[in-house]
């Protein structure tokens, strides 16, 4: 058995805000299928998006589907299976169904998926799509990966590393603890203006004396799946089994640097608690004062923003509003175009509402 046990630091407070404009970029390129019943037969056009396809163990599942269009029943074709954090197959699908008609390869993802769910949960999923590709589509059963960002990548890494089917493991901007039972491979993307950049490095740099192959890309980017143009390298690897050029696009950032910002959290984090409002206001402005200079300071804004995000949700479900209101005042200044702390605010005041109303 393989073991390796990794802690991946306070950036497992992991939720995806929001998706980036590029999510679209290939609908252009891809016809839409309009959702509808599967037919009688079973049988699927290719070269389509599919966006909502049934389970055939549990029609309460869904995932959306690409067949490229050299796809037939007697062919075997390698799968990728998709994690999205809000349960959007639609996401990755919309973004790689170009790079999978080039590469051949069959997509599916998961519409049921998502944060918050338990692990027992999010397992059966993931087991449930992988025998989906093997009964349903015939796929080439050495060469099924499993594909996930934010809580989607922690998703495919607990699942992927304990269902021997999968061959490899794909995440983004995520990470957690793993103990595969399996022998596998690791693929990893690091956007450099991700807040959870370094613990998505830690993770890569835990893995040093590790058995299993191992690999991790920096890219430019911020807390979403990388645009197409990056995803392909990820392709070819799967087909070739090669990076091109990979030595140039290995991180960049020094061990100290990582400690340094891995610091830099801790005391924020504690600051949520310790800090008056004013305090924050002069700190959000340090931050995005050099943020310019150094992508840290902007990472360090989007881990604001997510701890903000999750104390909030917590404080909610807890109906403990009496600290909110903070909270969210130190959401919105990190964060001020994010929806989710509007609908939080609205929330927050419908709850003072409701108990000014009582008393």
């Amino acid at each position: 058995m393989i073991r390796i046990i990794l802690t991946a630091g306070l950036g497992l407070l992991i939720s995806c805000k929001e998706h980036s404009n590029t999510l679209v970029e290939n609908q252009a390129q891809a016809s839409v299928a309009t959702p509808a019943a599967i037919e009688a037969k079973d049988t699927f056009k290719t070269g389509i998006i599919m966006p909502q396809v049934a389970l055939r163990a549990d029609a309460s599942q869904s995932f959306t589907l690409y067949l490229p269009s050299k796809y037939s029943e007697s062919t075997k074709l390698p799968v990728i299976i998709f994690f999205d954090p809000h349960g959007d197959g639609g996401v990755p699908i919309n973004l790689y169904s170009t790079l999978a008609e080039k590469h051949g390869y069959i997509l599916m993802a998961s519409n049921s998926s998502k944060n918050g769910m338990n692990f027992e949960q999010t397992n059966t999923i993931a087991n449930n799509l992988v025998d989906e590709a093997k009964t349903r589509f015939g796929v080439d059963e050495n060469k099924i990966t499993f594909c996930g960002f934010s809580g989607g990548a922690k998703v495919a890494l607990l699942s992927g590393s304990n269902n021997s089917a999968i061959s490899t493991i794909i995440y983004c901007g995520a990470v957690t603890n793993v103990n595969p039972t399996n022998p596998l491979t690791l693929f990893g993307f690091a956007g450099t203006k991700d807040m959870n950049y370094t613990d998505v490095v830690s993770f890569e740099w835990g893995l040093k004396n590790a058995t299993i192959p191992h690999y991790l890309i920096e890219w430019k980017g911020k807390h979403e799946f990388p645009t197409a143009d990056i995803f392909n390298d990820a392709f070819v690897f799967l087909t070739t089994g090669k990076i091109e050029n990979y030595a140039k696009k290995q991180v960049t950032i020094s061990p100290q640097k990582v400690a340094e910002e891995q610091g830099n959290k801790q005391d924020l984090y504690q600051a949520l608690q310790s800090q008056d409002l004013n305090w924050w206001k002069k700190k959000i402005a340090e931050l995005n004062a050099k943020k310019k200079a150094d992508a840290m300071n902007e990472r360090l804004l989007g881990f604001v923003s997510l701890a903000c995000y999750s104390i909030s949700n917590n404080l909610l479900q807890q109906n403990n509003i009496e600290p909110l209101g903070k909270i969210l005042a130190i959401y919105k200044l990190a964060d001020p175009d994010n929806t989710d702390c509007d609908k939080f605010y609205a929330q927050y005041n419908e709850k003072l509402k409701m108990q000014l109303q009582k008393n």
